[in-house]
């Protein structure tokens, strides 16, 4: 892609820490896509957290605090 063509239209990529990139690949890659295909509504967090959760599960409750410590930071 042509990174001039998306800042002329106005799209931004959602960026993912490297740390995500090294640890958990197939993830970050398909949060990418999510955030992507959502548009710009979605930041990486929150699309890593629903990426990772659909494929597992077990994982939902630290998700869950991961995200809500979010909120705490912004109040």
């Amino acid at each position: 892609m042509n990174p001039g063509h998306e800042a002329s239209t106005g799209h931004q990529r959602v960026k993912f820490p490297l740390n995500r990139w090294l640890l958990a690949p197939l993830t970050t890659w398909r949060a990418r896509r999510l955030a992507a295909a959502y548009g710009p509504g979605m930041d990486a967090r929150t699309a890593w957290a629903l990426t990772r959760t659909a494929t597992h599960p077990e994982e939902i409750p630290f998700a869950m605090n991961h995200l809500s410590e979010d909120k705490e930071e912004e109040s």
